[in-house]
């Protein structure tokens, strides 16, 4: 799948050099993005999204350039190339795709794409796209890997003033997964989403799922100790180390936009057996006000994890070989990673310029003690799980 957009890139230049000057400058447009965004957590003891108790711009500013080459009538190839001013986020090339229009209704991609689970997963960088300055992280907390490379088809139909789309996508995943803070690398070969889309005026509701499978992780130890469970005969603890199962998620959104007032909502729910993936539910609601070019929100957020995992057969006591395993066992089950946060934010957008806005953002957080609750480092084992994350950000499309 690696060679889809290299692929693109060819078809690119190839046509490129059939055209003259002239018609390609009349054919490729350019566009991005920018934002600087600052941020301190109130406390020494732990970092959230990598901001510590020192003030700091360098954990999501960003900056983006999209060029959109026309080929022809119908076929349009899109690139994207993004850098992060922390050096812990990928920089490069974070999509490369063609695009086929057929005819009003239908349209095709091809290349590196972003996977569109969430509501915002398409514009998830671009923060001039939403009121927040981070979307809340219970609900886009990298679970689910940011793009893929395969293929798409969008059906779109509209009913007087209802329009409904559907979009199915097929694909692989070859990177890092987030797990607790640390990059775990992952290969996925079957990716397979659908998602239903339905909006009249200020009405928007979307429903998606995504199925992946064909796993395999590289997390020091597991296939090791796997092996090692199923050859003293505990078949089906030793399943939960491998990668042979599929993890599924499902999302639904809910938003309303008026002159007046705003209410956004979405939930995700994921359902794995893999021990590498939790099962989640979260949730996020944010209610907001315009007024003239300012808006002002609220929103709460929560989230809970569990890990799907057998009670440990291996008994204690009997072998010595036999009693290390499930000592061993029970270790790496606890020091499993847990979800679970509740969050209450508080926001101010101004929009200063048609493409230009300035945010402030409060957030408090409240986890569970002993867990890991979304935060990116816990430095104190003590610490409560309850800071307050303050943000200011500028954000800039051009």
């Amino acid at each position: 799948m690696k060679t889809l957009y290299t692929l693109a890139i060819c078809l690119a230049c190839f046509t490129c050099a059939a055209k003259s000057s002239d018609t390609l400058s009349d054919s490729i447009g350019i566009s991005g993005f920018a934002r600087v965004v600052g941020g301190q957590l109130d406390t020494s003891e732990a970092e959230f999204q990598g901001y510590s108790n020192d003030f700091s711009f360098s954990e999501q500013s960003l900056f983006a350039l999209q060029a959109d080459l026309s080929i022809s009538e119908k076929l349009k190839l899109s690139a994207q190339l993004l850098g992060h001013s922390n050096d812990d986020r990928d920089s490069g090339l974070e999509w490369l795709y063609l695009t086929y229009n057929a005819n009003s209704n239908w349209s095709f991609k091809l290349g590196k794409l972003r996977t569109p689970f969430f509501r915002y997963s398409d514009v998830l960088d671009v923060g001039f796209a939403y009121p927040w300055i981070t979307p809340p992280e219970q609900v886009y907390g990298g679970f689910l890997f940011s793009n893929y490379e395969g293929l798409s088809a969008t059906y779109r139909i509209h009913f007087d003033k209802l329009n409904v789309e559907v979009e199915a996508y097929y694909g692989t995943y070859d990177g890092t997964f987030d797990r607790a803070g640390e990059e775990t690398a992952i290969e996925v070969n079957d990716i397979r989403g659908l998602i239903l889309g339905i909006s009249k005026g200020g009405f928007r509701a979307r429903a998606s799922a995504i199925v992946s499978s064909d796993f395999f992780a590289d997390i020091p130890g597991f296939q090791d100790f796997a092996t090692l469970l199923e050859l003293s005969g505990y078949t089906e603890n030793a399943d939960v180390f491998r990668f042979d199962s599929d993890a599924v998620a499902y999302q639904a959104s809910l938003q309303y936009d008026s002159l007046d007032y705003f209410v956004y909502s979405e939930v995700i729910k994921i359902e794995s057996d893999l021990i590498s993936v939790p099962e989640v539910n979260a949730y996020y609601l944010t209610l907001g006000y315009h007024f003239d070019e300012f808006q002002i929100f609220t929103t709460i957020a929560s989230a809970n994890s569990s890990n799907d995992v057998p009670t440990n057969q291996i008994p204690k006591g009997q072998l010595p070989q036999l009693t290390s395993l499930s000592f061993a066992y029970d270790a790496i089950v606890d020091s499993l990673p847990r979800y679970d946060l509740d969050s209450l934010s508080v926001g101010l957008r101004w929009d200063f310029r048609h493409d230009m806005s300035a945010k402030a953002e409060v957030t408090w957080l409240s986890g569970e003690e002993g867990q890991n609750s979304f935060y990116s480092e816990i430095k104190n084992p003590a610490f409560d799980r309850n800071a307050v994350l303050t943000q200011f950000a500028l954000e800039w499309v051009f």
